[in-house]
């Protein structure tokens, strides 16, 4: 596990798995993500994102991701449940929606990059 600013240009260390979850509430960070996302997949990595529909970076992160080369990547739109047990006030303050004593259903949103997907997208030009 490593934390890391993704806005900055400090490589990504190796990693067979990189997961992305509810950080897209910015333009900004949905670009930054993108180019986060593609630099994993350049070094074989799979990635994982995790979305709350309605956010404003998804647009941007989508975009980001077809002008970096990455065509046909999508999410799927679920149902999940809010999370239950005591959180950090930066993470779920008071009167958050993702929080409960009890879970609750919400809809969300993941997409499953591949590596292979930089091969298909090359393949098809």
């Amino acid at each position: 596990t490593a934390l890391l600013d993704m806005t900055d240009d400090t490589p990504l260390p190796q990693a067979d798995i990189v997961v992305a979850a509810d950080i897209m509430y910015e333009v900004q960070t949905g670009r930054a993500l993108a180019r986060r996302a593609v630099e994993a997949l350049r070094q074989g990595s799979c990635v994982i994102v995790g979305d709350s529909p309605g956010r404003a970076g998804r647009p941007a992160f989508l975009k980001e991701l077809k002008e970096l080369g990455v065509e046909g990547a999508t999410f799927v739109d679920i149902i999940g449940r809010t999370c239950t047990g005591p959180r950090n006030e930066l993470i779920c303050g008071k009167g958050s929606l993702s929080i409960s004593e009890t879970p609750i259903e919400l809809p969300i949103a993941i997409m499953d990059l591949d590596p292979s997907i930089l091969i298909k997208t090359v393949l098809k030009k």
